[in-house]
């Protein structure tokens, strides 16, 4: 039994059975459904109220905004390259008090949407068992069925307007659904190396592909960093049209390094980073230190004042244009999607992870990657053959 597109993101990015799956068991009165309507119904009665149109006929293209602001870059990088402004609008997808302010909608179309969104919803919530994540499960659906609902209505004025409309997203799944149902075209452009789907109710779990799909919308295209990822999803019954981010191999390779830094002091292990850092320094590298665009840690103060080593804090340029501008020969992070953007532009990817940790990930850093603590030998073996940099 297959999930409609309509509710398909309240399970989207989990494992579900092929055969004898909660999808497959009877309906049960799920307790929590009238507070579910009434919610719904306050919500949409408060979109309804916050409206305000700003626009007749829509461009081509609707680029979904979400919290973090480098999410949706990939859109620029692959179809407007010279990001013309009258090829696309933005939705904000978490601010009610943008995405209702781009067209009136009438108040029953929005109620209409919603009333259709729960009867397939509750039915289906009411299957899960407690351990299962019933509870927590119903609360975002009644979170969230109304924000669906009020994008479903407004994409089909949008496409009613503009019928070559398509929407680009970082892999907002809800908004994602919503243009499925209004059948307008719809692009997943992965903002990094996807995460490992979870089974309902549990995590950190490998599955068989066999008796395990995953749940995701049926987007028309995704846009993938790595083919590893691409067989991931078409083995678990993804049936979108896969696509790799275009990558050409660089060569005259500089004699410098660059570590990419994690979003979060606590992803990081200093002691490791330390020991490269020296490692390299030893060797007569030059250091690139880039930040992550959302990092708001302290750990790069330990380098600040360190005149061997270059720290770049602004968010741009990317990942692949400063490996593109620099041209070194190595590349290190943890399990970082510009490990994987170094393997595919030819520069030697070095892990400072730990191997087990990468074990659930779509993506084999253990074979297309030099996991530092383990492998180190490798490098140094590398480093002392100097025609290696000639």
């Amino acid at each position: 039994m297959q999930i409609s597109q309509r509710i398909i993101w309240i399970f989207s990015n989990s494992y579900i059975l092929r055969n004898n799956s909660f999808l497959n068991r009877k309906t049960r009165l799920l307790f929590i459904s009238p507070f579910i309507f009434m919610f719904g119904f306050m919500r949409i009665i408060q979109y309804f109220l916050l409206q305000k149109s700003t626009i007749d006929t829509p461009p081509n293209h609707i680029v979904v905004r979400t919290a973090a602001p480098h999410m949706h870059n990939n859109y620029f990088r692959l179809f407007n390259q010279s990001a013309k402004k009258d090829m696309f609008i933005y939705i904000d997808c978490f601010d009610k008090n943008q995405f209702t302010k781009i067209k009136r909608l009438k108040f029953w179309d929005i109620f209409s949407e919603f009333y259709l969104t729960l009867l397939e919803g509750i039915p289906i919530i009411s299957k899960l068992s407690k351990d299962e994540g019933r509870f927590q499960i119903a609360c975002q659906a009644m979170r969230l069925m109304p924000v669906f609902s009020y994008f479903t209505c407004l994409l089909k004025n949008l496409k009613n307007k503009n019928s070559n409309i398509k929407i680009f997203s970082g892999g907002a799944d809800l908004i994602s659904a919503s243009a499925i149902v209004s059948n307008v075209e719809t692009y997943w452009l992965a903002h990094g190396l996807i995460d490992p789907a979870n089974l309902v109710g549990s995590r950190n779990i490998k599955p068989d592909p066999s008796k395990y799909f995953i749940a995701y919308p049926d987007f028309d295209y995704v846009y993938l960093y790595s083919q590893d990822e691409a067989e991931y999803l078409k083995d678990h019954g993804v049936s979108s049209e896969l696509r790799l981010y275009p990558y050409k191999k660089l060569d005259n390779l500089n004699k410098k390094i660059i570590i990419f830094l994690n979003d979060e002091d606590r992803n990081m292990n200093f002691r490791d980073l330390e020991e490269l850092v020296k490692f390299f320094k030893k060797h007569g590298f030059e250091i690139i230190m880039k930040l992550h665009p959302s990092y708001k840690g302290t750990l790069r103060h330990k380098f600040l004042n360190d005149q061997m080593i270059r720290i770049i804090k602004d968010s741009s340029p990317s990942a692949s244009e400063l490996m593109t501008g620099e041209r070194p020969r190595f590349v290190s992070g943890w399990l970082s999607t510009t490990l994987c953007e170094a393997y595919r532009l030819g520069i030697i990817p070095i892990c400072l992870a730990k191997p087990e940790d990468s074990i659930y990930s779509p993506y084999k850093f253990n074979t297309k990657s030099i996991y530092w603590g383990e492998e180190k030998k490798i490098i140094k073996d590398f480093i002392s053959n100097k025609n290696n940099f000639f």
